[in-house]
């Protein structure tokens, strides 16, 4: 503790003499302000933390920064004034769905162009559904493993998937196995961008590493690709839709450490900052002040962060153990000193902002230590079995220090715990095998549907062996399965009110945590911003309006 409080301290030392651009004048003493050139018009200044790993969207489950402005979706999600999400038409022109809610009808626009100037057809949304599905290292096969036929081509057994039909080169149909109501929404997710054919056959094994061989009919092209830069540049092939204007036409991505990108954006180097690639402490001390207060974008993050418990592992197996966890645990604590008290607490699986987020599921689980530890009490033996907490050994700070808080609370009511560290390679095998006791993680939402989080961890019994909660209520897992099936909206999301209340509140599956609030602060060139509705670290480059005299 004594070397990060160190760090810290030569951190801010580093950052002294900067100041914002609505900060009182320099005290007497302090050197000038170096005269910078001219920003380039148009021009946007954004930094990475960590360099981008691959352009391919079909082999990554995080790195959208980029894929969000290159290639189009179907659809769009977009945010209402109040908060709410709705669909946007993206490359669907027009839609139709069968009554019996299996076969779906698209459109798409006649006016989409990949940045090499080929038109977007029907055939290149059926190669990109069907290549999810039969790339041997895809990530995403949950996004495309709902179509008839899917089985079969992840087999191996065809490499044409059934339940996709191109009528003509602006008409296809897409035919799911069963119904799915949530189906549209999913469609709107970087994972389901659609990739150019010609472009992804000719690359081969170069798609989506180099700037040459990433193609996208999105509002930008990339035209470089390193390690520790990346240039967009807007894409003169495509054509704004009714109400759209890209004030942006060029952006440079940095890959910087977190304190560099705090200097630059001090130092007026850099056009948006978003805080949570800066040291927590430093957004404490530095940021989290009048200053900047006034220029302060909060967002709430549709996500959630939660401890698995691993409901087959002693002594986990009992529920008064896993009641008495969620209870033992100071969350309030934890989002107040690790998080600045940005956020909410949660005691659910779906997060605010999420369809099918009910306050009738949230209120009840309160900070009881007393209660916990009489829990602890009643079961045998309890104290002699060590309760593992899983960390990643390269996990950053905040982290490790989540896990010892939680640690020393649920020591405090009884229960020998220890912090355990893993590799990335052996935590995650580990994971997948269900061998893990208990750890943190965290889940934003991919699209807008309760489905996309009780499905994804509680869906089927592989899918809560793979995350280590091993949940095995057959009954619950099939009306989890069935309740994407439903068609009448209401039903569908009071099954899933009722879910969430049997999985956690009853039968304490993992402990809900909090989300938290995504804070970002546009620079002096930026009229006005609007983060990504799922508040990741992704952005719409269409959602940053520069000032006039910027662009």
């Amino acid at each position: 503790m004594t070397a990060l409080l160190l760090a810290v301290l030569i951190l801010l030392t580093g950052c002294a003499g900067t100041q914002p651009a609505t900060a009182p004048e320099k005290q007497a003493g302090e050197s000038a302000s170096v005269t910078k050139a001219p920003v380039e018009q148009g021009l946007v200044r954004l930094a990475l933390s960590e360099p981008i790993s691959t352009m391919d969207v079909h082999k990554n489950t995080a790195d959208y920064m980029l894929p969000l402005n290159i290639y189009e979706r179907l659809f769009d999600i977009r945010v209402n004034e109040d908060g709410s999400t709705r669909l946007e038409n993206g490359l669907a022109d027009d839609w139709s769905v069968s009554e019996d809610g299996l076969t779906y009808h698209f459109t798409l626009r006649g006016d989409a162009f990949f940045s090499d100037g080929t038109p977007v057809k029907a055939s290149d949304v059926a190669f990109t559904f069907t290549r999810m599905l039969a790339l041997p290292d895809s990530r995403q096969t949950d996004f495309a493993d709902m179509i008839r036929g899917a089985a079969a081509v992840m087999a191996g057994e065809t490499d044409t998937l059934e339940g996709v039909r191109v009528l003509d080169d602006r008409s296809l149909e897409i035919t799911l196995s069963e119904p799915f109501a949530g189906y549209l929404y999913q469609l709107a997710t970087p994972s389901c961008s659609i990739l150019s054919e010609k472009c992804v056959t000719e690359a081969g094994n170069d798609f989506g590493h180099t700037a040459e061989h990433t193609i996208g009919s999105g509002p930008y092209r990339l035209t470089e690709y390193t390690n520790n830069r990346i240039t967009l540049e807007k894409n003169p092939y495509y054509h704004c839709r009714e109400g759209e204007e890209l004030t942006v036409s060029r952006a440079e991505y940095q890959v910087l450490a977190p304190a560099l990108i705090d200097r630059m954006f001090r130092d007026g180097d850099l056009d948006l900052m978003d805080l949570s690639r800066v040291n927590p402490e430093v957004v404490k001390e530095v940021y989290k002040t009048p200053e900047w207060a006034a220029r302060t974008i909060a967002y709430s993050r549709v996500e959630v962060q939660y401890l698995m418990l691993n409901v087959e592992t002693p002594p986990l197996n009992d529920v008064r153990v896993r009641k008495a966890v969620q209870m033992a645990i100071n969350r309030q604590k934890i989002l107040d000193e690790l998080y600045n008290g940005d956020g909410k607490l949660l005691d659910g699986i779906y997060p605010r902002g999420l369809i099918g987020f009910t306050e009738e599921n949230q209120g009840w689980l309160k900070y009881d230590p007393e209660e916990a530890a009489r829990l602890i009490s009643e079961v045998p033996g309890v104290k002699d079995v060590r309760l593992e907490l899983a960390a990643n050994s390269e996990s950053e700070i905040r982290t490790l220090r989540m896990l010892e808080m939680i640690r020393q609370d649920l020591s405090a009511v009884g229960l020998n715990v220890s912090m355990v560290g893993y590799d990335d390679e052996s935590r995650m095998y580990l994971r997948r095998a269900g061998r893990l006791m208990a750890y943190t993680g965290e889940w934003s939402a991919d699209f807008n549907d309760p489905d996309n989080f009780i499905y994804t961890f509680f869906g089927s019994r592989a899918k809560t062996l793979s995350r280590s909660g091993n949940y095995s209520n057959a009954e619950v897992i099939a009306r989890i399965a069935a309740a994407r099936t439903m068609q009448d909206e209401a039903e569908r999301m009071r099954e899933y009110a009722d879910l969430e209340k049997i999985l956690i509140r009853d039968e304490a599956v993992w402990v809900p945590l909090f989300s938290s609030e995504h804070l970002f602060i546009p620079g002096d060139r930026v009229e006005s911003f609007t983060p990504f509705w799922a508040g990741w670290g992704s952005l719409y480059l269409k959602d940053i309006v520069l000032k006039p005299e910027a662009r």
